[in-house]
């Protein structure tokens, strides 16, 4: 399979072919195996999950609310762009993935952390707020979010476990 169009693809099969031909792409973060709680230890809800590619660059797209926010958090390896900044981290998402527009009200991060999974690689975490509650979201797009019950059942975990 050639490069993926990112638009046509749902999660599950651009993780399938990432599962499948992990060779021909650099990592994506550990948390495409990983169990999903709907709410977290930190009371956080999951709400759902993305994934895509950005050229042979594997993403991994987390939704979130915590008390008040929604956010999304796109997990990138570094491997090639160590020293990416912030705006550079922003275009990449917007214009070569897609992921997002900026509307009225947008909040560039102002922060992005560098972690590591299980295996070792090296990730951006980048935090886009998409936006509070009662009040129009600040981003247009955020993934074509998936439920983390299908992932977790795509990982093996029994769909009643997530609740």
């Amino acid at each position: 399979m050639g490069k993926m169009n990112n638009d046509v693809v749902s999660a599950i099969e651009c993780l399938t072919e990432y599962r499948n031909h992990r060779d021909k792409y650099l990592p994506m973060i550990d948390h495409e195996k990983r169990f999903f709680k709907k709410v977290t230890n930190y009371d956080d809800i999951n709400l759902g999950w993305d994934c895509g590619f950005i050229g042979e660059r594997p993403y991994f797209l987390e939704c979130w609310s915590p008390i008040g926010l929604t956010m999304i958090t796109v997990f990138v390896s570094t491997i090639g762009i160590e020293d990416y900044t912030i705006s550079e981290l922003e275009r990449m998402l917007i214009e070569e993935a897609k992921i997002y527009t900026k509307k009225d009200g947008y909040i560039s991060p102002d922060l992005v952390p560098k972690v590591y999974d299980g295996n070792g690689n090296e990730f951006f975490s980048i935090n886009i707020l998409v936006g509070f509650d009662d009040e129009d979201a600040v981003i247009e797009g955020g993934g074509r979010l998936s439920s983390f019950r299908k992932l977790n059942e795509l990982n093996g975990f029994p769909s009643e476990v997530f609740d």
